[in-house]
């Protein structure tokens, strides 16, 4: 057993003695709430001293004490201890959810990814909404800068004019378009948005998008501008990000991008239409398909980002009358279709590019 002094770089004000006599006749459950504690506030010195502390005798046999201390150890470099310890749970208890979870995360930290997407995947498949879960799985399967620094970096290429974002919450992704010289943001909600991150060019409309394009016309919302960059993250169901690209396709420029978010699910279970887990996109996946079948002439391109990817869209035709002529009939045809993928694919046709700089570059292409 590993002693407090061999892992902590603390001054001697607090010897073994001292914590154990502090510690003496608490259970296992509090010595658990305790090292956890110590692990939230960044100490694992204390952690690791807390779970090894004689309590009531239950360290043996507690597996939640032996996986805190794991977590302590491995966050004090002691990778192989940490392991042995969670390896240790599983050979006694192989479906421990929590044991899986940790050891999910030490085998992507030690760079051994598909042993790490398998844990991952065993644990989801009986608690979908085991906390950290998909955020880890989606991790794994886009590896590389998350959406929104692949977002910050579209704004770095394009340096858009003009840029409309359905979807806006805190303003944080608005706050990119710094070189605009008009930024829209349309959110029904008003709850979120921190008003100090806008920019002097910035303005937000709270209603929802349907609302807002059926009241504003283009020359009203942005003068003699037309959109360079569009940013669609609205309503997770694809009748919506649907109209909205309708919208904005007819207020942008024919050189002009529109991004949507949230149309690769990680799993079946969060393409559903109903929300049946916390981590949900719902099946805005439908506009790649649509746009493929219906509009074959734009070009599609899927940047590969956690955790749900960003399509960009290019080739526009403002004047476009295809989907608005059709769009009854889409949706009709669309709404009960399933995710056509399992497991981490993705359904046929979608084109991915790694979030990378040639990535971007072969998007906007």
């Amino acid at each position: 057993m590993l002693s407090f002094r061999a892992v902590t770089a603390r001054p001697d004000y607090l010897s073994p003695e001292a914590l154990n006599s502090a510690l003496a006749g608490l259970g296992a459950a509090d010595l658990v709430l305790l090292a956890a504690h110590a692990l939230r506030v960044g100490s694992p010195d204390y952690a690791a001293a807390i779970c090894e502390s004689p309590g009531d005798g239950n360290y043996d046999v507690e597996p939640a004490l032996r996986l805190c201390r794991a977590a302590a150890l491995f966050g004090l470099g002691e990778h192989a201890r940490a392991i042995a310890l969670v390896d240790a749970v599983l050979v006694q208890q192989p479906e421990h959810l929590a044991a899986m979870f940790y050891r999910a995360q030490m085998a992507q930290h030690v760079g051994e990814p598909e042993l790490a997407t398998e844990l991952l995947l065993a644990v989801l498949e009986r608690f979908p909404d085991f906390p950290g879960a998909q955020g880890a799985l989606a991790g794994l399967r886009f590896p590389g800068p998350p959406y929104r620094d692949v977002l910050r970096r579209l704004h770095d290429l394009l340096k858009p004019r003009s840029y409309l974002e359905i979807g806006v919450e805190t303003g944080a992704t608005m706050a990119f378009a710094h070189a605009a010289a008009r930024a829209i943001g349309v959110d029904p909600d008003a709850s979120k948005l921190r008003r100090e991150l806008l920019l002097p060019c910035a303005r937000v409309f709270h209603e929802t998008s349907d609302a807002f394009f059926a009241r504003q016309s283009r020359e009203e919302a942005l003068g003699e501008h037309r959109l360079d960059l569009a940013f669609i993250d609205g309503m997770h169901l694809f009748e919506y990000a649907l109209r909205d690209f309708m919208h904005v396709e007819a207020w942008s420029e024919p050189n002009g991008v529109v991004v949507l978010h949230d149309c690769v699910p990680i799993s079946a279970l969060s393409a559903s239409r109903e929300r049946r887990s916390n981590f949900w996109v719902g099946d805005v996946w439908k506009v790649v398909s649509i746009l493929r079948e219906y509009r074959p002439e734009l070009r599609v391109k899927i940047v590969a980002t956690a955790p749900s990817g960003l399509v960009v869209v290019r080739g526009l035709n403002p004047s476009s009358r295809v989907l608005w002529d059709q769009l009854d009939a889409i949706v009709e045809r669309y709404t009960p279709q399933p995710y056509p993928a399992s497991g981490l694919s993705v359904p046929v046709g979608f084109e991915l590019v790694p979030a990378s700089e040639a990535g971007l570059r072969e998007a906007l292409q």
